[in-house]
């Protein structure tokens, strides 16, 4: 005979034993699911994962901005570099001292960055650069032909280096261009061909004055092997005044009026407004200059000259 079932305690049966498997069976669930949130991380609300047709949500990033095309990138890399190459060859003609052509590098290897490289405001700096680059050369010129003139004594030499410079000249500023127009069809920039036809003038100024540096070491050394062979010893001042004189002149023999300080400055400002003009294979006065210069200095009385310098009568 079984006793009274005692108050408090839970009868063994089926009914308690499947409550007792549900909760184990329960508890094992949240072990497997915590688990797996420490090896995956917590999962991503549904509400979250926008669907095809859902717009983002507001704190999703941005989509990165699209790039610049490849094909034009690169093409207009290799045009700038080729307008370097093509300046390099331009600031160092063929018929010039080694020296002189790393002088007009040195003078003008700001207007190269500034031509290249752009922004606001370059294209002036680049025109007030190439305005004081002419003194400096002219400086370090007058020397170098005191020195260590060009083997000259005749017009026939002068007449065959001024053309080789010439054609030097003519070949690096057709490179430069052919760089220039293909940098402005690469360029993304509204007005890029404009922009190029002004740094076209540029580049024009440049081979002005590189020509008219060469016209003067032309002269020059030719004055002074002149003066070497008449027995005239003179000075750089001297030699850069009597230079300057013998271009500029407009007759057939040095002009006394043209001895003057100030024909230095107009011979830099015919450099600098001849521009592309004289840049060209059909310029005006290209690869003539100096050969002009030279037959006004076998007509002259160059010991005359040099004693005009000397009394001050000239300005």
């Amino acid at each position: 005979m079984v006793g009274p079932i005692r108050r408090g305690r839970q009868p063994v049966g089926g009914a308690w034993i499947r409550r007792l498997a549900d909760r184990a069976g329960s508890r094992q669930t949240h072990r497997v699911a915590a688990g797996a949130n420490r090896e995956t991380g917590p999962a991503e609300p549904p509400s979250s994962r926008p669907g095809p047709d859902q717009p983002a949500p507001p704190w999703s990033p941005a989509p990165p901005a699209p790039l610049a095309p490849p094909g034009r990138a690169s093409r207009l890399a290799r045009a700038r570099a080729s307008f370097a190459q093509a300046l390099r060859s331009l600031l160092r003609p063929e018929g010039l001292p080694a020296e002189a052509g790393a002088q007009l590098e040195s003078v003008f290897v700001g207007v190269g960055r500034e031509l290249v490289s752009g922004g606001r405001g370059h294209l002036r700096r680049v025109h007030t650069q190439i305005r004081e680059a002419p003194p400096r050369l002219l400086d370090w010129m007058s020397g170098q032909v005191l020195e260590h003139p060009a083997v000259l004594y005749d017009r026939e030499g002068v007449e065959l280096l001024a053309a080789r410079q010439g054609r030097s000249i003519s070949t690096a500023v057709g490179a430069l261009q052919v760089a220039l127009v293909a940098a402005a069809a690469a360029s993304t920039l509204e007005g890029g061909p404009v922009l190029a036809l002004a740094i076209d003038g540029a580049v024009g100024q440049v081979a002005s004055v590189v020509h008219g540096f060469c016209d003067w070491y032309n002269t020059g050394s030719y004055l002074v092997r002149r003066l070497n062979a008449a027995g005239i010893a003179v000075e750089r001042s001297e030699v850069r005044r009597l230079t300057n004189a013998a271009l500029m002149s407009k007759g057939k023999t040095v002009e006394a009026r043209a001895l003057a300080r100030s024909t230095e400055l107009r011979l830099v400002r015919s450099w600098i407004g001849r521009g592309l003009v004289d840049a060209l294979p059909f310029g005006s006065s290209l690869g003539r200059a100096s050969l002009r210069a030279t037959g006004r200095i076998e007509a002259s009385d160059l010991g005359a000259l040099v004693q005009m310098l000397r009394a001050g009568t000239v300005g």
